[in-house]
């Protein structure tokens, strides 16, 4: 039998006590009997009202500790989220120091492969970033922490997942233009070289719903 069960069967007999008692009074044969009955009731009443008091304290209790454990899930998930956070940075600063700032077209095609890995390893950042962000939905949406530090992590969040976004989208983006370029200086020479593409289905965003789309270097 769960607990809930048992509270349930309590406050039955209790009431059920406080009544049947309740009707001796009216129709019993003594005052003797009557005082025992108003006895009775007097401490079903004061069982009552203990129960209703320890049922609110338990309860006040119980949400205290979900709230307390949800603070926690929150500064755990939002722990991996800023590793995340750096992991994309390192890889964006790598990413630009080896192939993004200084390209040249003798040598793309033949480093184009390498390239591409890099990029996809550098897109699985922000998947596993976007992981982060999904759990931290579900334990920041419309909640409101007694913890400021908890509520700060639940707002900046967004806009940090925002302007990684972006970025992200930025880079492909100049990846791309510097292939069209490529492709265009080996049509104009009359080559076979090309490089395709990265093909990516992220796009510009603003998650924090501010109007701005922070990182968007359009």
């Amino acid at each position: 039998m769960t607990r809930k069960s048992v509270k349930s069967l309590f406050l039955f007999l209790v009431f059920y006590t406080f009544f049947w008692m309740f009707a001796r009074i009216k129709i019993g044969d003594s005052m003797e009997s009557r005082k025992v009955a108003l006895g009775i009731m007097t401490l079903s009443f004061i069982l009552i009202v203990s129960g209703s008091v320890a049922s609110f304290v338990l309860g006040l209790q119980k949400d205290r500790e979900e709230t307390y454990h949800r603070i926690n899930d929150v500064d755990n998930t939002f722990e991996k989220f800023s590793a995340n956070t750096s992991a994309f940075e390192k890889s964006r600063d790598e990413l630009y120091q080896n192939y993004l700032s200084n390209v040249y077209y003798d040598t793309m095609y033949k480093e184009d492969k390498n390239v591409k890995e890099a990029l996809s390893n550098y897109e699985h950042l922000v998947d596993e970033l976007s992981k982060s962000v999904v759990d931290l939905n579900g334990l920041c949406k419309d909640m409101y922490y007694p913890n400021s530090d908890t509520n700060s992590k639940c707002t900046n969040y967004k806009s940090i997942y925002e302007q990684v976004m972006n970025y992200f989208v930025n880079d492909i983006q100049v990846y791309n233009k510097n292939v069209d370029l490529y492709n265009e200086y080996q049509s104009s020479n009359g080559t076979l070289f090309r490089i395709r593409n990265y093909r990516t289905d992220k796009y510009y965003i603003d998650y924090n719903g501010d109007g701005a789309f922070d990182g968007c270097e359009e």
